[in-house]
């Protein structure tokens, strides 16, 4: 995961360095690696990020999407997981 895609991600969302850290349970200075090039995303951390950066790839023209999951991915990866599994389930 490049650090491009990091920002990419984070700015998609709306979302601060802080707020991502948050989201993704790590450190703000984690966020601030990643983004600087100085580390990189690995494990579970690195997966959720790709699957991020791909939704944001398709959303990124629809302000609203943007919102919405910025909304929920700040709610932490974890809530984030299980209201879209809620959401597929209903459909």
């Amino acid at each position: 995961m490049s650090p491009e895609q990091v920002i990419y991600v984070r700015e998609t969302f709306g979302m601060s360095q802080r707020a991502l850290a948050k989201a993704m349970n790590v450190a703000p200075l984690t966020v601030y690696r990643w983004e600087s090039g100085a580390n990189e995303p690995s494990g579970l951390q690195r997966e959720v990020l790709q699957a991020l950066h791909l939704v944001a790839l398709k959303v990124a023209s629809d302000p609203n999407k943007c919102a919405a999951i910025g909304g929920k991915l700040a709610m932490g990866v974890g809530a984030l997981i299980y209201v879209l599994l809620l959401e597929e389930l209903r459909d």
